[in-house]
């Protein structure tokens, strides 16, 4: 991903907590025939290996997972992104652009196919994304219904080699154009504007703090 010093994030721990909040990304892979990529959930683990773990599963006939074992791959998150309107910076000699936040993870695979390993993965992946609702689903992973659907998934547990984090935000502007764009931003309802108008905000009262 091309980064730009004024947009780079390194902050390992952003960069995990941004995947938390964000993670529902895109895995892609290159084959002979082209390239692949699935659309999944993934929970990320900081605390296994040197640069932690990404897992998720699949379903078995999807062929994409077929030749990943050992395979560097790229998982994509993205984050809040809005149109930024030439017109929101009061000045002349300006120009649309797009802000954006998104962490890219590079990794190599290891396919999970032992039933307890699969059990153990689908238990933190439930019990992650339930942990919100006000009554909780309980998989019963012992119950024959479970034990069929199981054998239709495949897990995947990607060791991060490299993580990379970019927060497209204006920063390489000054902070008074900054603030005319946040400005901006608050009168639009297209794409995720007020999000973007809110991070933005944090930026410029971190930066005036310093």
């Amino acid at each position: 991903m091309y980064i730009p010093k004024a947009f780079e994030v390194s902050n390992k721990y952003k960069l995990y907590d941004f995947i938390q909040s964000n993670s529902f990304g895109i895995l892609f892979s290159q084959v002979e025939n082209g390239p692949l990529a699935t659309h999944l959930p993934f929970l990320v683990d900081e605390n296994v290996g040197e640069g932690g773990i990404l897992v998720s599963h699949m379903a078995k006939l999807n062929p994409h997972w077929e030749n990943l074992n050992n395979k560097e791959v790229l998982v994509v998150f993205s984050g809040p992104h809005a149109y930024i309107s030439p017109t929101w910076y009061n000045e002349g000699n300006t120009v649309p652009t797009w802000n954006y936040v998104a962490v890219h993870v590079y990794g190599t695979v290891r396919i999970i196919d032992k039933k307890e390993e699969m059990v153990e993965l689908l238990s933190k992946t439930v019990d992650f994304y339930e942990a919100s609702m006000p009554n909780p689903w309980n998989a019963q992973f012992d119950s024959k219904f479970m034990d069929g659907l199981m054998n239709g998934i495949v897990g995947l547990e990607i060791s991060i080699n490299r993580i990379e984090g970019k927060w497209k935000l204006n920063q390489n502007h000054s902070i008074e154009r900054q603030q005319n764009l946040v400005n901006g931003l608050k009168t639009s309802n297209e794409y995720n504007s007020a999000e973007i108008a809110r991070i933005m905000q944090e930026n410029i009262d971190a930066n005036n703090k310093n």
